[in-house]
């Protein structure tokens, strides 16, 4: 039995085929004060096993927390005695450290915490991560809170987990430990780096380390939410950066990397560093690094040739774009700050450098005319000469007005909800009514698929927009879950 002060778990279900990046930071951030720690990627675990009878039901189960069959969900229960029980038998901590990665592993989360205070109730559980605050429209601690409040948990952190964790450790409180009163923290120069040594990396599928080189956002667009949570965009040194993808190479061999970053490119400046060090690294490397992430579209003046000469030697193999749009007006309005001519040059130079694109795109925006959804196919037929380079078009649903979001609180005198935020209307273009967003969607997916374009399938979003359509004409309410709905793979978190 392995003996621990901090035994740190990742828990389903979140639908990944790369090792999860917090666990390995929190071991790494404990071990340089003296502690002892020790990781288990449950949510890996629980991955492998999905040819065995049961598991698309406790997938739906640990995600959405209900079922339509009240007689299966002893089998959840059994499933997590005999996680607990494997659990105790290799490892004796002192304290479990619980990441919860998403809402969606607040159900596995619950039941675990549960399980290992009845079996040893001396064990000290604090969980944290996006996932034990993030609810939709009722997003706040409530739920972690409550647990406490329970003793099913004993502590709770929010954001800035590596710091926070000592504190806990050492004297019991510190910002964001059972309060919402978090600090960010404004250097991210990471030491030391994340410790995967407790991983079997030769199990994942995905062959990638998952790499953090900024936090927040250098946008403000209008959908996203991201600035509420983050304050200020910071970031690591592009030196800083590239140190710790040599040496994370070099120590588990993986040479391919992930950026959890919203923005790679938010500062040019740690960019350039970036793509320096590491084009001049893989230029004389046996095993070259390569690397992919979510990118700006900068036009050739922001990011001129060499800067583009260097991301493909750098080892640049695919960026995601928030295009969202093909319709100009519509990207103003979103605060997107890029002209049709940046992305213009943008792909054109990702074309003549052969670095992949994934073009992420928003079907139905509030301000989206009918031309406005015109110019997104014509955007399309444009860049057929570019289908080598973008490999991917991801569509979702449609746009759902979030909480927290410039939409909705400078535009939400202009909009109405109608019990749901995928339902809401805007009072100055009347003709987009949820019918209509979901008749775009599908025909934007056809259509850019009938170009010769790898459209996304994108199943259960499909099946949620079958799902909300029937919430919709019924006139019911669109809630955080939908205890009413036959299919668990409908039901929707808001």
């Amino acid at each position: 039995m392995l003996n621990c002060d901090l035994l740190v778990v990742s828990v389903p279900y979140t639908d990944t085929t790369y090792p999860l990046q917090a666990p390995a930071i929190i071991k790494a951030s404990v071990e340089q004060y003296g502690y002892k720690a020790q990781t288990f990627d449950l949510n890996h675990e629980f991955i492998k096993s999905h040819n065995e009878d049961n598991f698309e039901f406790l997938k739906n189960f640990f995600s959405f927390g209900t079922t339509d069959d009240k007689n299966k969900i002893h089998i959840a229960e059994q499933y997590i005695q005999r996680v607990v029980e494997e659990l105790l038998q290799k490892y004796s901590p002192t304290w479990l450290a619980i990441s919860v990665f998403t809402y969606q592993c607040q159900t596995f989360t619950e039941m675990l915490s549960r399980e290992v205070k009845r079996v040893k109730p001396w064990i000290k559980i604090v969980v944290g991560g996006q996932g034990i605050t993030t609810q939709g429209i009722n997003s706040s601690d409530g739920w972690v809170s409550r647990l406490q409040k329970e003793k099913v948990v004993d502590n709770y952190i929010i954001s800035e987990g590596e710091v926070s964790i000592i504190d806990l450790l050492k004297k019991g409180y510190g910002d964001g430990i059972n309060n919402t009163n978090w600090k960010q923290q404004l250097d991210l120069e990471r030491s030391p780096f994340p410790d995967y040594s407790d991983y079997k990396l030769e199990e994942y599928e995905g062959d990638r380390l998952m790499i953090t080189g900024s936090r927040g956002c250098v946008r403000k667009c209008s959908f996203c939410d991201i600035h509420k949570h983050w304050k200020k965009f910071v970031y690591r040194s592009g030196e800083s950066i590239s140190n710790e993808m040599i040496k994370q190479s070099q120590t588990y061999k993986r040479y391919k990397f992930h950026f959890t970053d919203s923005l790679v490119n938010g500062s040019m400046k740690a960019y350039r560093d970036l793509i320096t060090h590491m084009a001049a690294h893989n230029r004389s490397a046996e095993n070259k690094i390569s690397w992919g992430g979510q990118f700006i579209v900068r036009g050739i003046r922001a990011m001129n040739k060499q800067d583009w000469k260097l991301t493909k030697e750098s080892g640049a193999d695919w960026l995601a774009l928030g295009v969202e749009s093909g319709s100009e007006s519509v990207r103003d309005h979103m605060k997107k700050q890029f002209s049709n001519k940046d992305l213009d040059e943008f792909v054109e130079q990702a074309s003549i450098n052969d670095v992949k694109l994934k073009f992420l795109m928003i079907v139905g925006y509030p301000t989206e005319t009918q031309k406005d959804f015109d110019d997104t196919l014509e955007m399309f037929e444009k860049y057929k000469k570019y289908k080598n380079v973008i490999t991917n078009v991801q569509l979702g649903s449609t746009l759902g007005v979030l909480p927290g979001t410039p939409l909705a609180d400078d535009y939400g005198h202009d909009l109405s909800l109608n019990n749901g935020e995928n339902f809401w209307t805007y009072k100055h273009n009347k003709d987009l009514t949820f019918r209509e967003r979901i008749k775009r969607r599908m025909i934007a997916g056809e259509e850019i698929a009938k170009m010769g374009y790898n459209v996304d399938a994108n199943v259960s979003q499909i099946k949620l927009l079958h799902f909300l359509w029937n919430v919709y004409k019924k006139d019911q309410t669109q809630g955080v879950i939908d205890l009413n709905t036959s299919e668990v793979t409908n039901q929707k978190y808001s």
